[in-house]
C-alpha cells in the first residue's frame, strides 16, 4: 500500500491555530476575569495579543504599529511614526477594551507607546 504524502505543517502554524482558538473562546465568569494568580493559560492568553493584533486593529493600523512587550498588564506598542503613535493614543481606551474582549479576560490594563 502506498503512503499518501501530505505537505508538512510547521509547529508555528499549529500553535497559531491553537492559540487563536483559545483566544476566541468565551469569557469565564466574572471572578476569573480578575484572578491574581498567573497560570500557563494566562500566559497563552497574553501571547494571543500578538496573534490577534491585526484582527483587532485592522490591516492598515497593523502595518504601522505592532505590540512588542506585555508586562504586568501594560502592553507596549511600537509605531513607525509619531503621527501613528498620536493616533493610537487617541484610541487607547478603545484598544484596551477590544483587546480584553477578544482575549476573554481583562489582562490589558494600560498601553504604552514607542516609536520604532
Amino acid at each position: 500500500m502506498a503512503r499518501i504524502k501530505k505537505p508538512l505543517t510547521g509547529i508555528g502554524q499549529i500553535l497559531q491555530k491553537a492559540l487563536k482558538h483559545i483566544a476566541v473562546t468565551s469569557a469565564q465568569n466574572e471572578s476569573t476575569l480578575y484572578a491574581k494568580k498567573s497560570t500557563a493559560f494566562d500566559k497563552v492568553k497574553e501571547y494571543s495579543i500578538y496573534l490577534l493584533w491585526p484582527e483587532i486593529v485592522g490591516a492598515n493600523i497593523a502595518k504601522h504599529a505592532s505590540p512588542k512587550y506585555f508586562n504586568q498588564g501594560v502592553l507596549t506598542i511600537e509605531a513607525d511614526s509619531s503621527t501613528w503613535m498620536t493616533e493610537l493614543k487617541f484610541m487607547k481606551k478603545e484598544l484596551i477594551k477590544k483587546l480584553n474582549e477578544k482575549l476573554g479576560v481583562k489582562k490589558v490594563k494600560d498601553i504604552a507607546f514607542k516609536i520604532r
